[in-house]
């Protein structure tokens, strides 16, 4: 059943509308004069969505499994695939078990390092709904596998899922204040999300519902909307490199964990909440960092500054990257194994390069040429055409001499 399973395509379909109200949100920032986004950290954002997209076609055969093989030996029930309260139900079940996995992604360090990436972002725009992490589907889905006992069809968990990430995109704004009493009282809204995005101390895990903030009421880490937020980590991540955005906080437990004072203190590493630091040496006693007070007004956003040229430069290449991503992920089904992966390792090694290029970094010098290069290789198997590889050749080229009139930029040393 696995073999032949084809995944409901909603969250591809609904993307052109994700720009759509991403620009209608640029446009209410404009004539409100406020600046909503900013290129620099836009591009990180899409970045990350475009690699949780990628890397989740490889990830997904993990969830599934365990899925289809509770489903198909131990489910209590078969609801019908057709069922109209079965839909209804599973909707409400899925947003139940995502509250419990988005609360413990925020309460245990080793889910954290999964989820973290969505928090990274210092802006609060619809964009930033699209930054969401590449390895967190690794451990996600054990939250999950209570639907499949119930009887829920895995087409229906699965477009369940979508449906609520597709309802989550839209929370993802400043533009919007209420959606009146009732509304705000059910529903996961744009003034609750705030509140969870934000490191204000009073706000720090709170407001873990997907589409109905319920959950959070019941469970008592609902937080009403009351200062100014302001947006990212605690610990800031200071960088737009979509590949280190993935694994820093991965990387911080393990040396956490290498670093702690006995075998049970570098286990609990994994198992604590963010903040939580253990003892280093005999004698020493672990402490938790409390969530330092911070002042929307003198708070400074990392926003390194680039040439105009190298900032179009980026922008134009992004562009063409993020269609060729779209693109593949609509033909996913007309791209056999080995296209596959090298469309997942070019695109990631080109927004890789990227985000060095807008941190200023020189190592796009070296970079960039190989990335260039690499989609030669990348292109060679979608086709043999000469002409076709002529004419990306020589575009590399000329993406080459533009590149290196702006390298005066280019000033940061490797991280």
């Amino acid at each position: 059943m696995l073999e032949n399973f084809k995944a409901p395509p909603y969250v591809t379909f609904a993307i052109p509308f994700f720009f759509l109200l991403i620009f209608i949100e640029m446009g209410v920032g404009y004539f409100r004069k406020k600046e909503y986004y900013r290129l620099n950290d836009s591009i990180s954002d899409l970045s990350l969505g475009i690699l949780s997209q990628l890397w989740g076609i490889f990830l997904k055969g993990i969830s599934l499994f365990g899925y289809f093989y509770l489903y198909e030996n131990y489910r209590l029930a078969s609801i019908p695939i057709e069922s109209v309260l079965g839909w209804a139900a599973c909707i409400i079940l899925w947003d139940f078990c995502y509250y419990w996995f988005h609360r413990v992604s925020h309460e245990v360090n080793i889910f954290w390092a999964g989820h973290v990436i969505h928090h990274t972002s210092e802006e609060y725009n619809l964009i930033v709904a699209l930054r969401q992490s590449g390895i967190g589907g690794l451990i996600s889905w054990v939250f999950y596998l209570p639907l499949a006992l119930i009887g829920f069809h895995p087409w229906v968990f699965l477009a369940a899922g979508q449906l609520n990430l597709i309802y989550q995109f839209w929370v993802h704004t400043k533009a919007v204040k209420s959606i009146g009493t009732v509304g705000e009282f059910i529903l996961s809204t744009p003034a609750h999300h705030r509140v969870h995005h934000a490191i204000n101390p009073k706000y720090i895990d709170k407001n873990h519902g997907g589409i109905f903030i319920i959950w959070d009421r019941i469970f008592g880490t609902f937080q009403k909307e009351e200062e100014e937020c302001v947006y990212g980590t605690v610990k800031p991540l200071a960088s737009f490199n979509p590949i280190w955005a993935n694994f820093q906080y991965l990387f911080e437990i393990l040396r956490l964990s290498w670093k702690a004072h006995g075998v049970i203190n570098k286990i609990k590493v994994f198992f604590k909440p963010p903040g939580w630091i253990p003892p280093m040496k005999e004698g020493e006693t672990a402490v938790f960092l409390s969530p330092p007070p911070v002042d929307p007004a003198r708070y400074k956003k990392y926003d390194p500054q680039i040439s105009k040229g190298l900032r179009v430069y980026g922008f134009s290449w992004f562009v063409l990257v993020l269609v060729l991503s779209f693109a593949g992920l609509l033909f996913l089904g007309k791209m056999n194994t080995n296209q596959l992966i090298a469309l997942t390792i070019w695109v990631s090694a080109s927004l890789l390069s990227f985000g060095w290029i807008f941190e200023g970094r020189r190592i796009s010098l070296i970079w960039e040429p190989f990335r260039l290069i690499l989609g030669v290789i990348a292109l060679g198997f979608f086709t043999q055409e000469p002409t076709v590889l002529a004419s990306y050749t020589l575009f590399v080229v000329i993406s080459l001499v533009a590149f290196y009139q702006f390298k005066s930029s280019l000033v940061i040393s490797a991280r």
